[in-house]
């Protein structure tokens, strides 16, 4: 049967890669309201280049390859056409990837790849790549080491107690008698370590420095030169990132190459490797830095709140007090920053992965455009609704310096007629997920989503969790049901008759005891029960299910009862709506907005739908803008506009007309309007009926007021001043204009009323 990873495990980011390739492709996960989250990769520019089809993708390797996986818990490698490299098997531990070579790591071997897919070899322990075409590997059953070639024969007789990967044609051993050596490929000594030198790593550094230990100190050590290359100063010798390592003398960090050289005298309070050759240094008065391995400054800051953690793609972060993260780049200077964003995760050069307003969104950090953002309503149908809420618990830090709680998100369901009905409902959702899986859950991490379904008459809820961390994390899909018109709540056991569970367990697989299938789920075709793995050192927590059909379950089917009855009928609500739109009742705040624009023909929905909380998009805004101006489609299109697509016409009329001034560059009809296009947008409208915006020293004290004014640039602001003084903007309820923000479309259609 199918195995379904949950969502809360794909959005961990489980699946490990080798050091990421600069690239304008990414991985992007989306929840939809099937509670499955599905990856698949994007471009800076927010088009989709492979289909979300995968459970789960990794970023691209440097080598140009991928790992990804399917809902069957099996993994493939892919290139960047989406082309299958290595087929789908059993998912490992882990892939990594090397310039020449992909390694599946399983819990008790490895299997190798060359990069056009073709298998190298499995081995039993293996630790590292072939390097000098030499593996090491480690028996488990004696616990020694040994090398082997690619073909699987030990490369030379006798084994280790301990061993380093070859480097340089060189590696650093320890033999069963407890002396340390240095050996070629051909496994001869080339030199042996005095009884009293104990080597820190089993690493050769650069051409023959070792980092040693006195068992308080540390000291560098030449292996061809016999002697030390420094004294035992240092209470800490790092291992060498590019030839330079972290030093620690008493309570201050500097830095060194492998000669024993300082390059840094140790005078700073803190120090960790970011990576691409800068480093994260705290000074004595508070101040973070990022900076190279002489000292100098990339970049500076006098306050922070985490961050300076990595370097990729160039770019590194940092948060402020306000919420605010800072990015900035490699070769120093402040590169963008985002309000109110949290945990981010550098995809490329421009894209971070961020949640901000308690969503999940990728944002290219180079035009500040949301390229793609998880949903946070889903459409039920029948003009009902299920809207995303986020719940966070925050129990303490584990052991790694992680945060330790609850991240849960849950529905808040909309449009239901009878107002006391969905009150009710909704709070026994709530409760339902605030209370999590079991009373001794409620002391474990517990990450995830949710999943809903009408089914007739009948709103089904399900809890799509993992509950716990690590060894012994377990999947938490129990569900929920409610008559939508009566608030009745269901239980499975409401369909069947008498006693059913001889029937249900004749029907399941025997491979596991009946008392383990669990939270079994109505639907209007049958009824399924779940077995949820726990998750191990080998595995991740998983998911069986088995649908029965009612065919199957005839014998047991009470076909009279209220329960069979809601679930077979349709559910179609008695409710007053506007302009025939399902989704929009007339109590709405915005339902003579709405009338309004419906009347004049300005704005259309789809299906009976008019989306009135869903962001407007820009070509929805200049077909809007086109109708309302009567403007007629010219016979050439604008420039770089697909021409197939249904809004073609109605955006070459705006262009034409001029009123796309400012707002060509990058322009991207399919993503949703900024605020500050927006305005940008209804200046040009403004002027074109005669207004003239208002010159520097007059827009400035109208956006004076706007805590977030300075975030609009510069070229905009006369624009946003404008709309100001037109009254067509107020700015929201928090005295911001958020001019990266977005419009409704319930929002817009009030704007359209008043241009």
């Amino acid at each position: 049967m199918l195995k379904k990873l949950c969502s809360a495990l794909l959005l961990a980011g489980v699946m490990i890669v080798g050091a990421a390739a600069a690239g304008s492709v990414f991985p992007a996960y989306r929840t939809d309201i099937d509670g499955v989250t599905r990856a698949g990769y994007l471009d800076e520019e927010g088009q989709t280049v492979l289909p979300y089809a995968y459970a789960q993708a990794g970023e691209f390797a440097a080598c140009g390859m991928a790992a990804v996986e399917n809902d069957r818990w099996e993994t493939a490698v892919i290139d960047r056409t989406g082309k299958l490299v290595i087929p789908y098997t059993a998912a490992p531990v882990s892939v990594d990837f090397s310039d020449t070579m992909i390694a599946y790591r399983y819990a008790d071997h490895s299997v190798y790849y060359t990069l056009d897919g073709k298998q190298v070899g499995s081995y039993a322990g293996a630790v590292g790549f072939f390097e000098n075409d030499l593996l090491l590997c480690r028996s488990a059953a004696s616990n020694r080491c040994f090398y082997v070639h690619p073909n699987g024969e030990r490369a030379f007789p006798g084994e280790f107690a301990d061993a380093g990967v070859f480097s340089g044609g060189r590696a650093l051993v320890r033999s069963t008698d407890g002396a340390y050596l240095a050996i070629d490929a051909q496994g001869n000594t080339l030199y042996t370590l005095e009884s009293s030198i104990t080597p820190s790593y089993m690493t050769i550094f650069g051409e023959d420095t070792i980092v040693l230990s006195n068992g308080t100190n540390q000291a560098l050590y030449s292996l061809s030169r016999s002697e030390y290359l420094t004294d035992f100063l240092y209470h800490t010798i790092s291992e060498f990132e590019d030839g330079v390592a972290m030093v620690r003398q008493v309570n201050r960090w500097g830095l060194m190459d492998t000669t024993g050289r300082l390059l840094t005298e140790p005078t700073y309070y803190y120090l960790s490797y970011m990576g691409e050759g800068l480093y994260a240094a705290r000074s004595e008065d508070g101040s973070a830095a990022a900076v190279d391995a002489n000292g100098n400054i990339a970049y500076r800051t006098p306050s922070y709140v985490g961050g300076f953690n990595e370097l990729r793609y160039g770019l590194s972060w940092h948060g402020m007090e306000d919420g605010t993260l800072v990015f900035f780049r490699k070769n120093g200077g402040y590169f963008a920053s985002l309000k109110q964003a949290e945990n981010p995760t550098l995809l490329s050069e421009n894209v971070v992965r961020v949640t901000q307003d308690g969503t999940i969104k990728y944002i290219n950090l180079s035009t500040g455009h949301t390229l793609s953002a998880q949903p946070t309503t889903f459409d039920l149908g029948e003009g009902l609704s299920a809207h995303t809420v986020h719940y966070e618990k925050f129990m303490g830090y584990q052991a790694d310096g992680t945060e330790h709680g609850w991240n849960v998100d849950f529905p808040e369901i909309r449009g239901l007629p009878d107002e006391s009905v969905q009150k009710s409902i909704n709070q026994a959702i709530r409760a339902f997920f605030l209370e999590g899986p079991s009373v001794s859950a409620e002391y474990e991490a517990l990450e995830g989503g949710y999943g809903a379904a009408v089914e007739g008459s009948v709103l089904v809820v399900w809890a799509n969790c993992i509950s716990g961390k690590g060894e012994g994390a377990s999947v938490w899909n129990n569900c929920l049901a409610f008559d939508l018109r009566t608030g009745t709540p269901y239980q499975t056991a409401d369909l069947f008759t008498g006693d059913y569970m001889d029937t249900i367990k004749a029907l399941l697989p025997s491979e596991h005891p009946i008392y383990l299938y669990s939270f079994p789920r109505m639907s209007e075709t049958g009824v399924t029960w779940y077995y949820n793995e726990y998750e191990s050192s080998v595995r991740r927590a998983y998911t069986e299910s088995y649908l029965l059909s009612f065919e199957q379950l005839d014998a047991v089917l009470d076909r009279t009862g209220a329960c069979w009855q809601a679930l077979h009928t349709p559910y179609t609500p008695a409710v007053n709506t506007v302009a025939g739109f399902r989704d929009v009742k007339t109590s709405h705040w915005a339902a003579e907005y709405i009338q309004t624009v419906a009347d004049r023909s300005l704005m259309h929905g789809a299906n009976g739908l008019f989306r009135p909380d869903d962001a407007i998009t820009t070509a929805e805004v200049c077909a809007t803008v086109a109708r309302s101006r009567k403007l007629s489609i010219p016979e050439t299109l604008m420039p770089g506009l697909d021409h197939t697509q249904w809004y073609a016409g109605e955006v070459s009329a705006v262009y034409a007309a001029g009123l796309l001034e400012g707002l060509t560059e990058n322009f991207r009809p399919d993503a949703v309007m900024t605020r500050a296009d927006a305005m940008q947008l209804f200046a040009n409208l403004l002027t074109a009926q005669g207004a003239v915006l208002p010159d520097t020293a007059a827009a400035e004290p109208l956006l004076a007021p706007f805590s977030d004014a300075g975030q609009i640039p510069g070229p905009r602001r006369a624009a946003a001043a404008l709309c100001i003084q037109k009254g067509l903007i107020s700015g929201l309820s928090d005295s911001t204009l958020q001019p990266q923000g977005s419009f409704t479309r319930a929002a817009f259609a009030k704007l359209l009323t008043m241009i």
